[in-house]
């Protein structure tokens, strides 16, 4: 199982940051790894999603559920067979007029040894890669 958590002070508010988060279908638009993410179902502040990650060779799809508490935390989960366990859980807590601090926190096991291989090799890079992304859309958007 890999885990890997990253916190950092963005200058953009938690408002800002957690509206970008919450987006999934544009995470292809600037997101590393991110193919394709589209929202097939949405229930309240619930959302279940089909997305597809690719890197170099691998591609893998997948489903997931999404959990919004509006402004100050993201839940991720996926029951797809490709993971034993998978859940992304991020957190937004302003710390000025803009700027908050976000942290991250992600694990991921899958099924397949060699994927988990690679997984735990590239996973604290696309994470610091991942909100470093979101730190560059927010602050390209105001």
């Amino acid at each position: 199982m890999t885990t890997h958590r990253e916190t950092r002070i963005v200058a953009a508010s938690s408002d800002r940051l957690f509206a970008l988060v919450a987006d999934v279908e544009r995470y292809p638009d600037y997101l590393p790894m991110w193919k394709t993410a589209r929202v097939y179902r949405h229930a309240g502040d619930v959302y279940f999603t089909q997305q597809e990650i690719g890197l170099g060779p691998i591609r893998e799809r997948f489903r997931t559920r999404t959990e919004l508490t509006r402004s100050t935390h993201i839940v991720v989960t996926s029951a797809d067979r490709l993971f034993r366990e998978f859940g992304i859980r991020w957190e937004f807590e302003a710390t000025g007029d803009e700027t908050c601090r976000v942290t991250v926190a992600l694990t991921w096991r899958v099924r397949s040894p060699l994927l988990q291989r690679v997984i735990d090799l590239a996973l604290p890079e696309t994470a610091r890669k991942m909100v470093s992304a979101f730190e560059r859309q927010a602050t390209r958007a105001r």
